[in-house]
């Protein structure tokens, strides 16, 4: 299979309103930077389609690509994500949408992490039995946890 890239612009363009040309750039350059980097573009496809806008996809993208780098032979973090989604009853969206946001809580707490204990965090955040009962979105879920609880990881 292959990443048609124009094919892909022009459908979340029209979808997100987001400037044809930036999804172009965000996904030419996924595709570009992946190539190293274990992951089908099957998996990557979803990612862009579940993507709100060319940053966030370009956030997941960014956090695949440092994953992959530091672990050549690990699981395929891609699996892993889209394993997590369908445990969860959460969409791909909803947890693009708190990666992106836990990503930025990080830069602006000046910490990083590697991505899957990012992604084990936000898993046990939807575990919680409070996260159960709220009824709340993912992002303002996640955002509620680091807010009280943060991250000591």
């Amino acid at each position: 299979m292959t990443f048609d890239v124009r094919t892909l612009a022009a459908q979340r363009h029209r979808e997100t309103q987001h400037a044809e040309v930036d999804w172009i750039m965000s996904l030419e350059s996924a595709r570009q930077s992946l190539k190293f980097v274990e992951i089908d573009y099957q998996s990557l496809e979803y990612l862009a389609l579940a993507s709100r806008s060319p940053g966030q996809f370009t956030v997941v993208v960014r956090l695949i690509y440092q994953y992959g780098k530091s672990h050549p032979h690990g699981e395929l973090i891609s699996d892993v994500i889209l394993g997590y989604v369908n445990e969860s009853p959460f969409s791909l969206s909803d947890w693009l949408d708190a990666i992106e946001y836990f990503n930025g809580w990080l830069e602006k707490n000046g910490r990083k992490i590697d991505f899957l204990p990012m992604l084990k965090y936000l898993e046990c955040c939807i575990a919680a039995p409070d996260a159960k009962e709220s009824g709340q979105t993912l992002g303002a879920l996640i955002q509620d946890m680091l807010n009280v609880i943060g991250y000591e990881g």
